[in-house]
Parts: C-alpha cells; structure tokens; sequence
C-alpha cells in the first residue's frame, strides 16, 4: 500500500505566514500586533478519514519593548548654551525620523519647569522648525534647582518615566503637591493665511 503525501495548509487570524505553509510549523510576522492574540488554524490533508484532521492555537503577542534614549540633560543655563542643547537633540530626531522628543522638565517651582520646557520647544519648533507634534513637553515636578532631560523614544506610544529622587512636595515656593507626570503638548501656531 502506497502512504498518502500529507499537506499542512494553514491559516491565521492576523499577521502574515512568511514561512512554512504545507508543512508541521510556520513562522508568522506578527509585526503591529503587540497585545493582541493570534490564532493559527491548520487542516491535514491526505490522513486516513477517520483521523481527526484539524487543530488551532492561539497566543498572545507580547507588546513592543520601548526603547528610550535619555539623550542629554541641563541645569540653568546660558539660552545660547541652551540652544546648542538642543540643536544637538533635534539632529538627533532628524535623523531617527520615526521617534518622539520628550522634553522633561523639573523645576524649583512647578511653573518654572514648564516655563523653560516651553522655552526650549518654542526653539525647536519655531527656530528650528522641527514638526511640533513629534515634541511632547513633561512638567515632571519641583526640584531644589531646575532639570530639562531630553529623552529620544523609537516608538513614542508613552513619556519616559520622570524620577522621584530629590522631588520637592509640596513645593515650597508654590506650595503645590508632587502629583502625576502631566504631558503638556501646546497646538503649533497656526500660519497667516496668504
């Protein structure tokens, strides 16, 4: 008796099949899918009748590992010192064209953080004319002395984690209490009409 050729054909809930498609096991690109579930079905063809011929499995897709990059940090500068800060940060961003700047900003009162956070985005979307809705500005909390950290993000689906070492709460200067990261992002300015 001649054994029947037997032929794995399968099919998938998501994602694409970019290897192994007539065979036991496939190799699937799941690019994307992070967080969700996949399921991969397969019936066998050329098996006696009375053998059970299908079968599936589900699983999970783990979610994209997000890479930052803490890429410079300053204290209370110069603005020209500043400025060559950022100039830095911003061919760094041009040259990683899928990423997000993070601008995190502590200071010695919850405003001042903002105020220079807003500074220094002010610089690069209107200076430098960086796209304004690849920056998000933090206001990260009071520290004794003012902070600005640059953080670079691959994927930019959430900020970077502020830290609590050296947090001021409640500030003593505005009295303000240390709460969540608050993420400011400011509309660009719109531009005269012609």
């Amino acid at each position: 008796m001649v054994p029947h050729a037997v032929i794995y054909k399968w099919t998938v809930s998501a994602g694409t099949i970019v290897s192994g498609q007539g065979t036991m096991s496939i190799a699937v690109d799941v690019a994307g899918l992070g967080g969700q579930n996949v399921t991969a079905a397969v019936r066998v063809e050329g098996l006696d009748p009375i053998c059970a011929n299908k079968g599936s499995c589900t699983t999970a897709v783990r979610p994209p590992i997000i890479e930052w990059e803490r890429f410079d940090e300053y204290g209370n500068i110069r603005f020209n010192d500043e400025k060559a800060r950022l100039d830095n940060f911003a061919i760094q961003l041009q040259n990683e064209p899928t990423s997000t700047g993070y601008i995190m900003a502590y200071g010695s009162c919850k405003r001042e953080g903002v105020t220079r956070g807003n500074r220094a985005r002010d610089y690069l979307v209107n200076t430098r004319r960086f796209d304004a809705h690849r920056l998000v500005l933090i206001d990260a909390g009071c520290l004794p002395e003012l902070l600005v950290v640059l953080w670079v993000s691959s994927q930019g689906e959430r900020p970077p984690a502020g830290h609590a070492f050296g947090l001021v709460s409640p500030c003593p200067v505005c009295g303000q209490k240390a709460s969540t990261v608050d993420r400011v992002r400011r509309r660009p300015r719109k531009s005269p009409p012609h």
